[in-house]
């Protein structure tokens, strides 16, 4: 073999070496941030590549996440648009800040891995994402939604994945979930127990007329 053979078989097994150990350069071009107007930090916005990169390597099914701050400026269709012409199967999870709006689109075949009306649902024991935003959770608008958009968009990949038959190494886990949901719940009581408080005093109070 002359040298030539000898460099190009090296260079061969050294790339083949390097996606063994690096397997996340071969989906590296996908990216799941069609929009983020500076919505979401950058912590979260690693997170949710890594979520979505593992579940496109995984099952080629693309979930993207858009965060605008203004839906009159970029709407839905203005990014489905592209989108559609690239993917056949995909899900778009759409949060607006003004106003505030959020929003699931995905290919008919994508809807059948996920149960849409749940993450969207506004019932605590239920939803993942509206719960989140409502003023129980946090008077700061920003957290809300960073919370909200990471808790949603880590509830569509892995129920996609579970639906696939495969696992997430980079899912937040149910334990995680299972801290929002308690939160969740905890504001929810708060806000009972200062509703009976208010219905009480105002009996009270008709009682004393």
């Amino acid at each position: 073999m002359n040298r030539l053979g000898i460099i190009k078989r090296g260079s061969l097994l050294l790339s083949l070496f390097l996606l063994f150990l690096f397997p996340s350069s071969l989906f590296a071009n996908f990216d799941p941030i069609v929009a983020n107007d500076g919505i979401m930090p950058k912590k979260e916005v690693d997170k949710i590549r890594e979520m979505g990169a593992e579940l496109y390597e995984k099952t080629k099914v693309p979930v993207f996440v858009a965060a605008v701050a203004d839906l009159n400026s970029t709407k839905p269709a203005d990014l489905l648009e592209p989108i559609k012409r690239e993917h056949k199967d995909f899900a778009l999870l759409y949060f607006s800040k003004n106003p505030t709006a959020v929003n699931i689109f995905a290919s008919e075949n994508v809807k059948k891995l996920m149960d849409i009306e749940q993450i969207l649902s506004p019932l605590p024991w239920r939803g993942t994402i509206k719960p989140i935003m409502s003023p129980a959770f946090s008077k700061n608008e920003d957290i809300k939604l960073s919370v909200a958009i990471l808790n949603g968009y880590a509830d569509m990949v892995d129920q996609i994945a579970e639906s696939r038959g495969v696992k997430l190494a980079s899912s937040i886990g149910s334990g995680s979930k299972d801290s929002f949901k308690l939160i969740r719940w905890i504001f929810y009581a708060i806000l009972l127990f200062f509703l009976g408080q208010y219905i009480y005093t105002k009996f009270r109070r008709r009682r004393g007329e």
